[in-house]
């Protein structure tokens, strides 16, 4: 028996089935407690939902990447909108009880959503129903039904999963995903392909037709399922899939090679890391350097703040496996969205404008200076590069710069052996972009951080499921932005490096080229297609291309040009 959906994930497998259905528990819905007290009772569900989406949101970002956690933060957001608050209220007085209210405020939000066009906001309106079936059960205090239990190689066929299961699930043992609901931009399909693991959506009904221990076979390029597959079927999938393989290995082999454009313009390609036990795998792709090592990571997954000596430790770690390659730190970006019971920041109702980053940093200097001493003394060690994230005034930089000197000084007082990094900012709001050639004359390299640009530029919380739509980095007033900064770095001679998820789009790098763009930074699984990519690329044509982009007045135009 075949089946028909949506290949998500590249990839295809045959293997055993496992079988995941929810099961849809009734509610009671008899309100036995005063409004107040029904209300109250909502509320503390909804506190523990939102503390569990955070939570996840770092686990997501440790085993998938910043630009993933989004998705966490983005529903933790919508499950504390004042509007779902004044829907429960009313369903609430309505004599409904608090989990039935919490739920139906949900979905109403959901049919909102349902009722729009495209396939992203229908599987944003899917998400939202599970967030209101999760905090319909911790409102009433029943247990969520189990995670199935991993321990052998499967094709894990379920009904549908939720970003709370999707994060959690053991992928060590997935040898793909089929599900009967989802699309292509849904958070299955996207932590799907952050893991390399082939995934086809949008099959109907496959989980009531298929049992545990059926033997099945998965398709990503025709978004085929097949039960009970014959040898012909088989033997044509693994040959397809070896054949995706060598096009991979071909990849790997040249990975370790520098990347240059057909017209000999040299392109750095470095890896995005979040911890030490990351770079070995950067190392293995051909990663040109860490070009972006995010160090919240040496703080979240610690109740106590990292010392200076484990931080530097961290550092010389990294630094010994790259064996003289360059490595950028960012300092912390913690504060706001991210926790850390050691600060003890208040609740923002704002956080991605709020008290972060460099903010943070600069206001608590018993907290940065330490990293500072740690970079200082890592950098004696091999080519270092410090990184202040969030900058968007010239005296940011220059009092990061004057911390960075007062270290220095501390560890030479006390003869500890330091090297010279040099210092650059991220250039991550339309204020740095802006001010970009003031800053060129401040600062030792920018990077461009795409995703937080775009968002800063647009208005539009990427992580919000209404206006997601609205989120696109090929926005000609954020292309206007990269080609203001990229200009005054070349102006100043120094370098432009991007780290958002951008670099790795292949449909955008020749675009990113022609602006100037000489560094990136992505994956590490991305790094052989993105130099593969580069040397099919004449530099002088994506200059052409450039030009005729920033012409252009919507993402659209731009798109319809790129794909031209």
């Amino acid at each position: 028996m075949e089946f028909t959906g949506i290949g998500a994930s590249e990839g295809a497998v045959t293997g055993t089935a496992l079988v995941y259905r929810h099961e849809s528990k009734k509610l009671k819905n008899h309100l036995e407690l005063t409004p107040e007290a029904a209300l109250e009772k909502f509320f503390d569900g909804r506190q523990r939902v939102y503390d569990e989406l955070i939570s996840m949101a770092r686990e997501a970002e440790g085993k998938f990447g910043s630009d993933k956690a989004g998705i966490f933060e983005g529903y933790a957001e919508v499950l504390m909108d004042d509007e779902i608050e004044e829907l429960a209220r009313t369903f609430i007085r309505e004599g409904n009880a608090p989990a039935i209210a919490a739920e139906k405020a949900m979905q109403q939000q959901a049919s909102e959503l349902q009722a729009l066009e495209g396939d992203y906001m229908r599987e944003r309106a899917s998400d939202l129903t599970d967030i209101g079936r999760r905090l319909a059960a911790a409102i009433s205090g029943e247990e969520q039904a189990p995670l199935p239990s991993l321990t052998a190689p499967c094709i894990l066929v379920a009904d549908e999963l939720s970003p709370f299961e999707t994060v959690r699930l053991d992928t060590s043992f997935i040898l793909g995903l089929a599900m009967d609901k989802g699309g292509y931009t849904g958070h299955v399909a996207i932590l799907a392909r952050s893991l390399g693991v082939p995934c086809v959506v949008g099959l109907k009904d496959i989980s009531s037709k298929v049992q545990t221990g059926d033997f099945c076979a998965l398709d990503s390029a025709s978004g085929r399922f097949i039960l009970n597959p014959n040898e012909e079927t088989i033997t044509a999938l693994h040959e397809e899939e070896e054949k995706r393989q060598r096009h991979l290995l071909e990849l790997s082999k040249t990975a370790r090679e520098a990347a240059s454009t057909m017209d000999g313009i040299s392109i750095t390609v470095c890896a995005n890391i979040n911890s030490p036990k990351e770079i070995q795998l950067a190392e293995e792709k051909g990663a040109d350097g860490v070009g972006l090592f995010r160090t919240e990571f040496l703080y979240m997954d610690n109740q106590n703040l990292p010392s200076e000596d484990e931080q530097f430790e961290a550092y010389r770690q990294v630094l010994e496996v790259l064996q003289n390659k360059p490595l950028t730190i960012r300092t912390l970006d913690i504060g706001g969205d991210k926790e850390h019971p050691a600060l003890g920041l208040e609740k923002e109702d704002n956080p991605f404008l709020g008290y972060r980053a460099i903010r943070l940093g600069l206001d608590k200097p018993e907290i940065l200076k330490p990293q500072l001493r740690a970079i200082l003394r890592a950098s004696a060690f091999g080519k270092v590069e410090l990184m202040f994230p969030l900058v968007v005034s010239l005296d940011e930089i220059r009092q990061g710069r004057c911390l960075v000197e007062e270290c220095a000084a501390e560890l030479a007082s006390n003869g500890i052996k330091a090297g010279k990094p040099q210092i650059g900012i991220m250039v991550e709001t339309p204020a740095a972009a802006l001010l970009a050639k003031e800053f060129a004359a401040e600062a030792d390299f920018f990077s461009i951080g795409t995703n937080d640009l775009t968002q800063y530029t647009l208005a539009v919380d990427r992580g919000n499921s209404r206006i997601a739509d609205l989120y696109d980095p090929l926005n000609p007033a954020v292309l206007r932005l990269l080609a203001l900064t990229c200009e005054a770095a070349a102006s100043s001679n120094i370098s432009v490096c991007i780290c958002g998820e951008l670099g790795s789009d292949p449909k955008a790098l020749p675009l990113l080229i022609g602006l100037g763009i000489t560094k990136f930074s992505v994956l590490a699984s991305k790094i052989s297609s993105v130099k593969a990519n580069i040397r099919k690329l004449n530099a002088a044509k994506c200059s052409q291309l450039a030009r005729q982009a920033l012409a252009l007045g919507s993402a659209a135009e731009v798109h319809t040009l790129l794909k031209a």
